[in-house]
């Protein structure tokens, strides 16, 4: 009967994780060829994926698993960093999106680009709460790997077929297990550090030891503690992201791409037609430093065109943010009466500090004021005015983050009247706290521009000294907005032999458990628009009657709001060997929601061996997935802008006009508004897969797995391009935002939560290994592919289908149509040496409107073009010595070559920062990095 052997795992796992020592794998397969021969009988584990103990060889479903040893030697320095080389895993987000995101550093996991929220993350079987950063739309409604410490983790599995019985059946994606070390009495520490050039560089150490053997002593503890700290990387200090300006070619033409801020300093001001005009650059000739000038005409027919200075706001972000994490995890065993008694606690802290350009925003400059007859009377602006200004003296806007997990669970496990129990508590809560700097409120700077203190128009470091003090007076740090996820888990399940049929025993797996979803909002003071006064804490409204302040540039108000939900589910699991060659699988849970009622979901899945090198599996079922607390129950509140800019057409000056609000003039940003939606439905989806496995002779391994995913009704909000292209179309999508600092009451974009269509997804995972022992030492070679058939996504219900593979387009992302990892290791005595190639396919970038130039570098004209992005490869080497068994020095380099990322103009899509030249959601802006792990195990 085919069995998948130790050492196929073994490189399975190199495939997916990046690197596996071939001192590993030769233990593993000395283990395997062992087993095979009948020497040690092969123990029943818990598997990802079946609640059911069994042999691990003998799963029917897609299940990766990464050793210790594999994490170890992969390079990676944290789970965000080891997660994200998995060819199948596609649309996670990283530490960079919070480059001016409300991430709060978030980062998670999307199996296949199905999403991060459909990926369910495990911590030894049992699920976490959720980030407590999420958000009202859905987004970091997942798991943060920054939680987990990598020297606490004995190995990962990662099960590609979603809707477990085990589990839930909202797994729709798949499934992370992350398995901590237990009982052991080995010790390790080990130190690092990683050296890109010029910036991100990073230092850690971890510690981990064992207590007691569970079968001698009676009990076993397991501690770790991990520390990691990380130094800011600045756009400058790249030549493919230290500017908003570039000139480029393509498609046998020269073009020039300016991303920019229409809020400069000096600032920019509105003439009489509502033009935007730099005052600067009219009285001097040329625009300002950190400007370039700007001409955008009119796309409405009225022949008007903006002409002004914009500010190249790229050079100052900080694309990766400073970080400090520390992890301590304990793991006790004790054996009580035949049964062991067990507790995890995981606790972690995450600080990161992200910095971007000095606070923009809007200031009235009315007809007859100092400033208006100084600087507008004679440029010929005689009405009132609009000032777009950056509050450059104020310094960088900061965000500083702090994530706190804690995780509790308590079980006890064992046998009893034949049947293998586990018995679980657990209690795990994720608090999220935003603070910022650098942002004042909207009244106070109005009033710092009325009082004349304040003067838009002069240059940095050419305020007053009262001024600068005012402004210095003015400026609000501290918290800002955080939240709080907590959940509660009572799990009971349990598995047994039934009887006995012709290929074996047949299975049964049976279990409950209760779930408590807990989430609050927590927004300051300042960001629910209560303070008169934001920087000295005075509240407003009420017997005070002072007015009510919100913060310059993007004025918004959030309040605060609870929610939760009970949720109860039983299910069953039957595996039944009907043949040596053949085995049934077939699974049943029945949930029942507080808040969406019932629901049933099912598998079925079949192992087929016709030969002893081959296996064939396959498995189909059904998923249900609920909204999260916060998509259902959210306040309506700003929601920030809109990615792109838009002009005021006829069709949206008539939404305005029915709202009684202005319509922006110009090629404007607008407000976006977004809140939760107690109509939504469940996600519903149904899954399928078919493998095989074949492996004709010792050197030659072939795998592959193709699977399907079909989802209804399905979470997300109406694209803005979709709605600014016809807004008629879409009249509940529009609402109002007040400006408190000019007074004006403008149309804004309204994002709610929706029900939007159906999505399908279709692809397939691929690996082979190759092993050859050579007069030299053994040399390996392992690949990993994911290859993308089809995706069909809908944006609203009955509407047209998009696709994301290779396309960056209508859906605001990217899927890969081909992603993967070579790497071969040559084992050499006690040297072990790898090469590994990460590749992923090219796409076609957004369209985007660029300036066309001729050979003497003048504009002569703007086209919409839409790049194509080649196909991306970079290459890793990493040694390892191991001059004693107690001792390892691992010494690599990521990147080998110091491959730039591609050049993209687009500066749109979901998730996205403000870095501008590349996309950071795919490609690492920190190039050559060098790093050295040293390791002592004892």
């Amino acid at each position: 009967m085919f069995q998948e052997t130790v050492i196929f795992r073994a490189v399975r796992t190199l495939c997916t994780g990046g690197v596996v020592a071939a001192a590993s794998l030769l233990s593993q397969s000395a283990m395997a060829q062992d087993t095979q021969a009948g020497e040690a009988p092969l123990q029943r584990v818990e598997v990802t994926g079946s609640s059911i103990k069994r042999i691990a060889a003998e799963g029917a479903l897609p299940v990766t698993i990464l050793t210790a040893d594999a994490i170890r030697a992969s390079g990676a320095t944290s789970v965000t960093d080891l997660v994200k080389n998995l060819s199948s895993a596609q649309g996670s987000t990283g530490e960079t999106g919070s480059v001016g995101g409300s991430t709060f550093g978030f980062s998670g996991i999307s199996v296949h680009n199905v999403g991060e929220t459909r990926t369910l993350v495990l911590l030894n079987g049992k699920r976490l709460a959720q980030f407590g950063g999420q958000t009202l739309t859905g987004f970091a409604a997942g798991f943060d790997l920054n939680s987990i410490p990598i020297s606490a983790i004995e190995r990962v599995e990662l099960l590609t077929d979603g809707a477990s019985a085990l589990y839930g059946a909202d797994a729709i994606a798949g499934v992370v297990n992350f398995i901590t070390k237990h009982d052991t009495t080995k010790g390790d520490v080990t130190i690092g550090y990683s050296s890109p050039k010029d910036g991100a560089r990073e230092k850690r150490i971890s510690a981990t030891k064992g207590f007691g053997n569970v079968d001698e002593d009676g009990y076993n503890v397991v501690l770790t503690f991990g520390h990691d700290e990380r130094t800011k990387l600045a756009s400058v200090d790249r030549s493919f992201a230290n500017t908003g300006k570039v000139q480029f070619s393509a498609n046998g033409k020269r073009y020039q791409k300016q991303q920019f801020s229409a809020s400069p300093i000096p600032a920019n001001a509105t003439d009489d037609l509502g033009q935007l005009i730099s005052p600067y650059q009219r009285t001097n000739g040329s625009c300002p430093e950190k400007t370039f000038r700007v001409i955008e005409p009119y796309n409405d027919g009225s022949g008007l065109a903006d002409d002004y200075c914009g500010y190249d706001f790229t050079k100052d972000l900080e694309i990766y943010p400073e970080r400090k994490r520390d992890n301590f995890m304990a793991s006790a065993t004790f054996k009580i009466a035949g049964h062991e008694v067990f507790s995890d606690v995981l606790l972690s802290r995450s600080k990161q500090v992200s910095r971007i350009a000095p606070v923009p925003g809007a200031i009235s400059i009315d007809a007859g004021s100092a400033l208006h007859t100084k600087y507008l009377l004679p440029l010929g602006i005689t009405g009132d005015s609009t000032a777009y200004y950056r509050l450059f003296d104020m310094g960088q806007r900061t965000s500083n983050d702090t994530a706190e997990f804690a995780s509790v669970v308590v079980g006890t496990r064992g046998n009893a009247a034949g049947w293998d129990y586990n018995a679980t508590y657990n209690f795990s809560e994720s608090r999220v706290k935003g603070s910022i700097a650098g942002y004042p409120g909207a009244i106070a700077v109005g009033k710092l521009t009325s009082s004349g203190l304040l003067d838009p128009f002069v240059g940095p470091g050419q305020q007053s000294a009262a001024a600068q003090q005012a402004i210095k007076d003015a400026t609000y740090s501290g918290y800002w907005d955080g939240g709080t996820s907590r959940l509660q888990t009572i799990n009971l399940n349990g598995s047994r032999e039934l009887m006995r049929l012709a290929g074996g025993g047949l299975m049964l797996g049976v279990g409950a458990n209760i779930n408590r979803e807990e989430f609050s909002s927590k927004p300051s003071l300042f960001a629910q628009g209560a303070l008169a006064d934001p920087a000295a804490g005075v509240l407003c409204g009420g017997t005070s009657g002072l007015e009510c302040d919100q913060r310059f540039g993007d004025a918004a108000s959030s309040l605060p709001y609870s929610a939760s939900r009970t949720s109860k589910g039983v299910f069953g699991e039957l595996i039944a060997p009907v043949l040596k060659q053949l085995e049934l699988g077939a699974a049943l849970r029945v949930d029942d929601f507080s808040d969406f009622g019932n629901a049933t979901t099912a598998k079925a899945s079949f192992k087929w061996t016709p030969a002893p090198a081959l296996l064939i599996r396959g498995s189909v079922g059904n998923g249900f997935h609920a909204p999260t607390v916060p998509q259902v129950n959210a306040r309506q509140t700003g929601y920030g802008v809109t990615s792109e800019k838009y002009t005021c057409t006829p069709a949206l000056q008539a939404i305005a006009t029915s709202l009684n609000a202005v319509c922006q003039s110009g090629n404007r940003q607008y407000d976006q508004l977004a809140g939760g939606n107690r109509d939504l439905k469940p996600e519903k989806s149904r899954q399928a897969t078919l493998g095989f496995r074949y492996e004709p002779f010792n050197a030659l391994t072939l795998g592959a797995d193709l699977w399907h995913v079909q989802i209804r009704d399905s979470f997300g909000q109406l694209t803005e391009q979709l709605v600014f292209a016809n807004p008629a179309n879409f009249p509940g999508s529009w609402g109002v935002n007040t400006d408190v600092g000019t007074g004006k009451t403008y149309l804004a974009f309204l994002a709610n939560n929706q029900n939007l269509g159906k999505s399908y997804a279709t692809g397939v995972d691929v690996d082979v290994s190759v092993r050859y022992r050579s007069p030299i030492g053994l040399l390996t070679s392992q690949l990993n592919v994911t290859q993308m058939l089809r995706e069909q996504i809908q944006l609203e219900r009955d509407g047209a289908y998009y696709s994301a593979i290779g396309n960056f387009a209508e859906l605001g992302t990217v899927t890969f149509r081909t992603r993967g990892q070579l790497a071969t290791t040559l084992k050499t005595g006690n040297w072990a040496n790898t090469l590994t190639v990460n590749f992923r396919s090219g796409y076609r970038d957004q369209e985007t409107s660029v300036e066309v130039l001729d050979n003497a570098g003048n504009v002569t004209g703007q086209e919409d073009i839409r790049m194509k992005v080649g196909f991306f490869s970079t290459l890793d080497w990493q040694t390892v010595w191991t001059p004693r068994e107690s001792w390892a020095l691992t010494a690599g380099v990521l990147n080998l070559l110091d491959k730039n990322p591609p050049f993209v103009p687009s500066t749109s899509g979901s998730g996205r920062g403000q870095q501008f030249g590349y996309d950071d959601r795919y490609y690492d802006s920190r190039g050559r990095t060098l790093y050295v792990n040293a390791s002592y195990r004892f």
